[in-house]
């Protein structure tokens, strides 16, 4: 049985790399050309809104959304959902680091945080900051960049699949 993907607001280039693959339906294209300039559909907004708050609250700074961490987020979200596994090692066997790099973004300090089972921001964002591990990925003082990304795949462990990447340094992002 083929499993359906069914993202929500992809980055222009994964949209149309999936429309061709079919995994989208009609108006993709019209979709993805309507997202804003950071890539981040609104419940992927919401969440970097969110952890911005959060990180305002603890006195840090704020980070914007860097293309390529939004890349790499976007395709483990997807990986996951179309292989119905929850793990930072991908389907290709890559750590978080390894497949971070892939996706251009060059910083020695990078980190990953993985959720499922939540369609909106407001849940991924409790589950995350009731776990300590994933409490203290959020409020890294040296980050200052964030990619994020949410896949959904019906008749999965979790149906959707949210990644959070993170990095030091690199260009500076776009304000979610």
């Amino acid at each position: 049985m083929p499993i359906q993907i069914a993202l929500r607001g992809r980055l222009r280039v994964l949209a149309a790399t999936l429309a061709f693959t079919g995994c989208l339906g009609p108006g993709t294209a019209a979709a993805a050309a309507a997202l804003p300039a950071a890539g981040l559909d609104p419940q992927e907004q919401a969440l970097c809104t969110q952890i911005n708050a959060y990180r305002a609250s603890k006195g840090l700074g704020r980070l914007t959304v860097s293309p390529a961490l939004t890349r790499a987020a976007d395709w483990m979200s997807t990986d996951m959902a179309a292989h119905d596994y929850f793990d930072h090692t991908d389907s290709r066997g890559r750590s978080t680091p390894v497949r971070i790099r892939t996706f251009g973004f060059r910083d020695a300090t990078m980190g990953e945080n993985l959720a499922g089972g939540n369609a909106d921001a407001a849940a991924t964002f409790a589950q995350w900051k009731a776990e300590p591990e994933h409490r203290r990925g959020m409020l890294r003082a040296s980050y200052r960049v964030i990619g994020i990304g949410r896949a959904y795949a019906a008749d999965t462990m979790l149906g959707w699949y949210w990644t959070t990447t993170f990095g030091a340094g690199g260009a500076r992002g776009v304000a979610c």
